[in-house]
């Protein structure tokens, strides 16, 4: 058999495999819903999922939510919703439902879009997952974000419409981004992180005399703080962590921003580490 023969025949066999292969190519729409608004004054909603690719942002101002589901494999029973009203509290429950066969982070995508003007208690509990996660522009009073082995995109490109009066962020092994976070609005900031990358922008419309702590097992965390903010830091006191902090002078254990003294809006970090590398940098 000659050899452009054996090329050809192979070919053929290759085409024939891709055209009789059982694994869906593409993401199809597996699930839709929306709850409408009616009177509700509050909003508290959970968000549960493991193994996923997630986007959460803000929608419409006459939807609790809006939740659309795509997969690339033929699953109907996707999600459990459960939403209830009790004194003008709404209840937003949202897990994927056990016995699940997506097992890939990229098998599953979901499209999660909130009511952007009721004030709202938001948690978003995530396991193997991605997520590019915006909440700029939404009326935030409490947000706590825990993630598993996972890469995370956070950002609030616009202010929240309210004061936020906590925040937290828990990362286990973990990429985790946060973009503008300052436009949170946030009296009180914890990022918990056991192993991994965390690159954390303060920039944005931070409040004044905020506090922001950072625990960090195993890995490499970039602060970014805002030219105009002061910025008083108390780091721990391992060895085993390299620390940078640009334009800080030291006094005792603290070390303090150069423009400290000049700056309308100062803030409080606090920074215990195991093992890596730590940077405060300054950003436009």
């Amino acid at each position: 058999m000659k050899i452009h023969e054996f090329k050809i025949i192979l070919i053929a066999i290759l085409l024939f495999q891709i055209a009789n292969s059982q694994e869906e190519p593409f993401y199809k729409p597996r699930f839709h819903k929306e709850i409408p608004r009616k009177n509700e004054k509050e909003l508290k909603i959970k968000i549960s999922g493991g193994a996923g690719v997630f986007y959460i942002l803000p929608g419409s101002n006459d939807k609790i939510v809006v939740i659309d589901g795509y997969s690339r494999i033929p699953e109907k029973s996707l999600v459990d919703i459960k939403y209830s009203v009790d004194e003008d509290i709404g209840y937003l429950d949202f897990e994927l439902t056990s016995g699940t066969s997506i097992k890939r982070t990229d098998d599953a995508k979901w499209y999660i879009k909130l009511c952007k003007d009721i004030p709202t208690t938001l948690d978003i509990e995530l396991g193997a997952s991605k997520a590019d996660i915006e909440l700029g522009g939404l009326s935030l009073k409490n947000l706590k974000i825990s993630t598993g082995v996972s890469s995370t995109n956070l950002k609030f490109t616009s202010p929240n419409k309210i004061t936020m009066r906590k925040f937290e962020i828990e990362a286990g092994v973990a990429k985790f981004d946060g973009e503008k976070l300052g436009n949170a609005r946030f009296k009180n900031l914890k990022v918990s992180g056991g192993m991994g990358s965390f690159d954390i922008d303060l920039s944005g419309e931070l409040l004044d005399d905020a506090d922001v702590n950072f625990e960090i097992g195993f890995g490499n965390l970039d602060v970014y703080l805002p030219k105009d903010v002061g910025a008083i830091i108390t780091p721990s006191s391992s060895f085993f962590t390299s620390k940078k902090f640009d334009n800080f002078y030291k006094r005792g254990d603290k070390f303090i921003s150069f423009n400290y003294d000049d700056a309308q809006k100062k803030i409080n970090i606090f920074i215990e580490s195991g093992l890596g590398n730590i940077r405060v940098r300054w950003t436009e």
